[in-house]
């Protein structure tokens, strides 16, 4: 895949930039509560978009909560609490199936790499290994800026699913079992704090030095072979991770 193509496939639905657009201006206060915001005519001008698309973008933060709209007296910012979260609540590997059709996945690029170093171990492969890594943002529809960078790594031998990934709310693990009819039957977790380096800071819109949480996931079919790995990185201010633990029930078996 070029690097037009992938470009262009970012962009995503017209009105989705629309809405990030708006969300910015009223977070960094050029909109305050109870302001009107543009007429959809001027919208139309201002992002070279169709009534339709303009209709749509508006649509979608009314049901966020940050527009009312009202006949005869267009679009007002209505109150949003500060500081908003993503949660994300996980209990199974079905749980991240829901993750993924929740939030929006834009590729910024894909490239097919050679592995080496700590990256080969990531992967439990030899160094020298060819993989397929995927850089991407993730958004969820109540904030502006994302929640997470992402790198994923799929083996070549799954490389049919690439065209569809951004382009459906769909993990990628899943387009991976649904094509090739495997099935993953273990996911691998690990969690840690870190601090956001130049790559992170600009791709999140977060200083240097910001808090992160890397969040990594190691998917594996039932014959043990690694199919993905996911690397995330989630900004500390934009989103809190949840866990259930339940008990079986034979563990309190005297």
């Amino acid at each position: 895949m070029t690097r037009a193509s992938a470009a262009a496939r970012t962009e995503g639905p017209r009105y989705r930039a629309i809405v990030r657009s708006l969300l910015n201006d009223i977070d960094a206060g050029h909109y305050g509560n109870g302001d009107r915001l543009p007429s959809e005519a001027e919208l139309c001008d201002r992002f070279d978009a169709s009534r339709y698309t303009v209709r749509e973008a508006l649509r979608r933060l009314q049901v966020q909560g940050v527009i009312a709209r009202r006949q005869g007296s267009g679009s007002v910012v209505t109150p949003r609490p500060a500081a908003p979260h993503f949660v994300n609540s996980i209990d199974s590997i079905d749980g991240l199936m829901q993750y993924a059709s929740t939030t929006q996945l834009d590729v910024i690029s894909i490239e097919k790499i050679i592995v080496e170093g700590e990256l080969s171990k990531q992967l439990r492969c030899p160094p020298d290994s060819a993989w397929i890594r995927i850089a991407a943002l993730r958004h969820a529809d109540n904030l502006a800026q994302p929640i997470c960078y992402t790198d994923l790594y799929i083996a070549p031998a799954f490389a049919d699913v690439i065209s569809d990934i951004g382009e459906e709310r769909v993990a990628v693990h899943a387009m991976i079992e649904q094509h090739y009819g495997v099935n993953v039957q273990e996911v691998l977790q690990d969690i840690e704090a870190a601090e956001a380096d130049l790559n992170l800071a600009t791709r999140l819109g977060l200083k240097v030095g910001a808090p992160v949480l890397i969040v990594r996931r190691r998917y594996f079919d039932d014959l043990g072979n690694l199919i993905e790995l996911s690397m995330n990185a989630h900004p500390a201010d934009r989103f809190r991770y949840e866990m259930t633990l339940r008990r079986h029930a034979d563990s309190d078996a005297a």
